[in-house]
């Protein structure tokens, strides 16, 4: 549907001028042009580090009269605004927008939108056109091995365990380390840096136990996957910029998918599959015994996890950013507590 927006709307745009060493600038001084050209008086809300751009969308949206907050960057980007927003007690008046930068996009991709350069003027004309969706939230709770909180947060797009989340802790050192480096930074960047880090921690885990097993408890009952490579708990459509984990998925029907890989083997296979939506190489690869392991869908999740002895600590991230790994994770999906304007038909 449509949003009903103030006659002249006022939107707050959430963005880091200071990304890929301040060229990102250019970028959002055009997108705020084209905001203003399209009738959306726009305000600058520069991003905070160590999630200091939370409090600073909540105090915002309880301060002004907003009719839009637009949150654009990565998927970390969006997830700090989408927080805010929850947290200012506003949500059910100001819907959310994207205008995706980031390296894998999971959430624009989801909904249809590119983090193309090129293709900015179409995705502020959807700010502009205020198609709306809703989106549900998880309340992730970790606590440690006694059973006491020792972090809480939103997520929207997804919290995993495992290789994945290693592979985006060595992908945030090594970006650290090129800012470093000038020349260097101007030819690996993001998308190389990330490759580099995948290829070193998959390398790794031939020579190195990452394993580690799961008891999952939901709705449909209790389970355990034993030498699991990988959790992962999804909210929208796409994971990895590319993966579709469950093309019967939706993003505003009170589940979340709970997706495991079952070591390197099911990773690849899964990769694959997931890249090639007809079902044709999962069939084939099932004809061979290549079989997968199935995951779960559900409202409410509770993750006991256990590593063996000498194995790689566990890692944890979610919404693409770093995340305490904990003994224990409590799950509760939020149905559609934000407003989210999307494409129409998405």
């Amino acid at each position: 549907m449509a949003g009903m927006m103030p006659s002249t709307p006022r939107v707050l745009l959430v963005a880091n001028p200071t990304a890929q060493s301040g060229r990102n600038a250019e970028r959002i001084a055009r997108a705020g042009q084209l905001l203003d050209a399209a009738g959306l008086r726009h305000t600058l809300l520069p991003t905070l580090p160590s999630g200091g751009t939370i409090g600073a969308v909540r105090d915002a949206l309880s301060r002004g009269d907003w009719s839009m907050v637009v949150a654009m960057g990565g998927d970390g980007t969006f997830s700090e605004v989408a927080r805010g927003l929850h947290a200012s007690g506003r949500a059910e008046q100001v819907p959310l927008g994207m205008l995706p930068t980031g390296t894998a996009n999971d959430q624009g991709k989801s909904f249809g939108l590119s983090s193309d350069p090129a293709d900015l003027a179409r995705n502020v004309k959807v700010l502009s056109a205020g198609h709306e969706t809703r989106l549900d939230a998880g309340r992730l709770t970790a606590l440690d091995a006694h059973g006491s909180v020792v972090t809480e947060a939103l997520f929207f797009d997804s919290a995993g365990w495992g290789l994945s989340p290693r592979v985006l802790a060595l992908r945030n050192e090594d970006r650290r380390a090129i800012e470093q480096m000038p020349v260097v930074r101007e030819v690996f960047r993001d998308h190389l840096v990330y490759a580099g880090a995948l290829m070193r921690t998959f390398a790794a885990s031939y020579v190195e136990d990452d394993r580690f097993a799961a008891r999952v408890e939901t709705e449909e009952g209790v389970q355990r996957w034993e030498e699991l490579s990988d959790l992962v708990v999804k909210g929208t459509r796409i994971y990895g910029g590319m993966w579709v984990v469950d093309p019967t998925s939706r993003h505003d029907d009170g589940l979340f998918e709970v997706v495991p890989f079952a070591g390197r083997r099911d990773w690849l296979s899964k990769a694959m599959v997931h890249l090639e939506p007809t079902g044709a190489l999962s069939s084939a690869l099932e004809g061979v015994g290549v079989t997968h392991s199935r995951g779960v869908r559900a409202g409410h999740i509770t993750l006991r996890f256990d590593t063996r002895a000498g194995a790689l600590p566990l890692a944890a991230q979610i919404d693409g950013e770093e995340f305490p790994a904990t003994a224990e994770a409590r799950i509760e999906v939020l149905p559609r507590v934000l407003r989210l304007v999307v494409p129409a038909g998405a």
